[in-house]
């Protein structure tokens, strides 16, 4: 394949991606407008002035401020922040494909129903507060290294967990990510990350008031902002075992999908960086074991699996790739994989495909037409 070839491949990659997420934004724009789904906008409203200081309650206190000063509305705000943090982790992932050699099957793995398109299969789901973890880690990988990033990015998780707490049990990343910049472990970085992020986990667990001490709608109401249904601010979460039984096939569906997705990536790692095939698989076991708490306290899996694959393919990425040393996008001249990997890769997305839907998606059409 000839270079102009590669480079509209390339193009032609991007526009249609480009594409998908012009109808993400249009579908975050609808989900103000109208009742539909509220998660994705209730929960970024969590806040300091119902209770005091409380798990998640930063960036609704922030968003407050920002309306009173400039008079912004809080929807549009979330809309414009939605919007910017998912534009920043497209255009992140659009410098991976200069910044490294890549080839056809890297960029099969980089539109994953659960990493590219994943915001653009869950309606009801999409744009919420973990975009900006993924952001986090993949403006980190792309930093130059210093030390001083190294601080960066310590301080945005730390104020990222008074945004959403769970992000804690996706540590393991950033320290592998900081372990693939440096190649090498710094100890006192590790000690200094583990040992803040215990302490600010431990004060929001002990201190940290409930998300709703009672006030929380009607503050909200007077700022301009009324749920009728699905909001954060009216769950009552406790872990239902009998639902989870209920619902047995499709949640031991969402652990296979996670499995199967980390052999993806696996399986090209041993084709061509076997190198660093062993240090993939203790990093995958320690992961794994460190997130496994998380589908305890939420029944919310499909949204832990997107996480987990997005971090875990920025690792994929700064791991096995090489850096492109010319100008403009570069492939990998890698053997062909075998065109099972091809076929199975596709079967496989198109099962998530419909996994993950729920009916969602008609729903929100047919709210639009009607």
């Amino acid at each position: 394949m000839s270079i102009d070839t590669h480079k509209s491949l390339i193009r032609v990659f991007w526009i249609g991606i480009a594409l998908i997420y012009i109808s993400v934004f249009i579908a975050l724009y609808y989900k103000i407008i109208l009742p539909f789904s509220e998660w994705t906008i209730s929960d970024w409203l969590i806040n300091y002035e119902d209770g005091g200081f409380k798990r998640r309650g930063l960036l609704g206190g922030f968003l407050f401020l920002i309306q009173d000063y400039i008079g912004m509305k809080l929807q549009v705000q979330i809309l414009l922040l939605q919007i910017l943090v998912l534009s920043g982790i497209l255009f992140g992932m659009f410098l991976f494909t200069k910044k490294y050699k890549v080839d056809f099957f890297y960029l099969l793995i980089m539109i994953s129903p659960y990493i590219l398109c994943f915001p653009a299969l869950t309606i009801r789901s999409g744009g919420r507060r973990e975009i900006l973890l993924i952001l986090l880690v993949i403006g980190y990988s792309l930093a130059k290294k210093s030390r001083s990033n190294d601080v960066i990015l310590l301080l945005l998780y730390l104020i990222f967990l008074l945004v959403h707490e769970l992000g804690f049990f996706y540590l393991p990343f950033l320290v592998w990510v900081n372990y693939l910049k440096w190649n090498k472990i710094n100890f006192k970085y590790l000690l200094c990350l583990i040992v803040s992020t215990l302490l600010t986990v431990v004060l929001i667990y002990f201190l940290g008031s409930d998300i709703n001490n009672g006030e929380s709608l009607s503050i909200l109401k007077e700022r301009g902002v009324v749920f009728n249904k699905e909001n954060i601010f009216e769950l009552e979460y406790f872990f239902d075992f009998n639902f989870v039984l209920k619902h047995k096939i499709s949640f031991l569906i969402h652990i296979a999908e996670l499995f199967i997705i980390i052999f993806q990536m696996g399986y090209y790692i041993y084709l061509f960086k076997r190198t660093f095939f062993n240090t993939y698989i203790i990093g995958n076991v320690i992961c794994v074991l460190w997130v496994a708490p998380l589908f305890y306290l939420g029944i919310d899996w499909f949204r832990w699996v997107y996480i987990y694959s997005s971090l875990l393919f920025v690792i994929f990425s700064c791991s096995c790739l090489e850096i492109n040393d010319l100008k403009g996008i570069q492939f990998n001249k890698n053997i062909m994989i075998k065109p099972i990997y091809l076929i199975v890769s596709v079967f496989f997305y198109l099962f998530i495909f419909l996994h993950l839907q729920h009916d969602t998606l008609f729903i929100l059409i047919k709210k639009i037409l009607t």
